[in-house]
């Protein structure tokens, strides 16, 4: 595929860039919510990567022994990811890739007992490698729900379902070719050697203003991908 001044532009809006913000302020808002002090609190995503733009959330990971939540009053763009964390290293043992990205990338905030340390130590000498194969399923439900939306007239939702859709087969494309997926924002510079039109395609829904055709022809293109990676995973059961 060619690059066209509008590809070239996306592209340009790809490269890392870092959004500052403050993460002491994201800590404070916590406590004010009631975070247990034991809790483990993780910088991850695109922020942890130094590649946030201005359109992303700030996520964060938090952990403690009973998965107790907590809820921010004026969540502004902070994305809260809460579990137990006997929960998240089973998710990690089960192969989800979300804990291995985490321990892999993740900045820690707050670890006051030294338990995330210990995670990351232990990851580090026995790494786990995720499963692709589960990011198909997800991608499959996410483009269903886009097309749904994309029927009634919601552009916006639906855009944002079928990004979240391709970016699940971008990390089982990666993650099969045995290549970690970096955050969002990276990853189609990732896959530009594995898949150039995909990761032009993948650009244009993180950075572009896709319309109702433009997302048809994504939606298209990302069935052509799920059902090739459907049936090698067929083939490998």
């Amino acid at each position: 595929m060619e690059t066209s001044a509008a590809g070239a532009g996306l592209a340009e809006a790809a490269r890392p860039h870092s959004v500052p913000f403050d993460a002491d302020a994201v800590v404070d808002a916590l406590f004010r919510a009631g975070l247990d002090p034991a809790s483990t609190v993780v910088l991850v995503g695109s922020a942890a990567r130094g590649v946030r733009t201005y359109c992303s959330d700030v996520d964060v990971l938090v952990l403690n022994e009973d998965g107790k939540r907590v809820t921010l009053k004026r969540p502004g763009d902070t994305h809260l990811q809460q579990d137990s964390r006997c929960r998240f290293q089973q998710r990690l043992a089960d192969g989800d890739d979300y804990p291995a990205w985490a321990l892999r990338f993740g900045v820690p905030l707050r670890d006051a007992d030294g338990w995330w340390a210990e995670q990351v130590a232990a990851e580090r000498a026995t790494p786990h490698w995720p499963d692709w194969c589960p990011k198909v399923a997800h991608a499959k439900k996410r483009l269903h729900l886009a097309l749904e939306l994309l029927e009634i007239g919601d552009i916006d939702a639906a855009a944002e379902e079928l990004l979240l859709a391709a970016s699940h087969v971008a990390r089982a494309v990666l993650l099969k070719a045995h290549t970690f997926p970096l955050s969002r924002p990276e990853l189609p510079n990732q896959l530009q050697a594995l898949d150039a039109d995909f990761a032009a395609l993948l650009r244009q829904l993180i950075f572009g203003d896709a319309q109702a055709e433009e997302l048809k022809s994504a939606m298209a293109a990302l069935e052509t991908r799920l059902a090739q990676l459907t049936a090698v995973n067929d083939a490998e059961a």
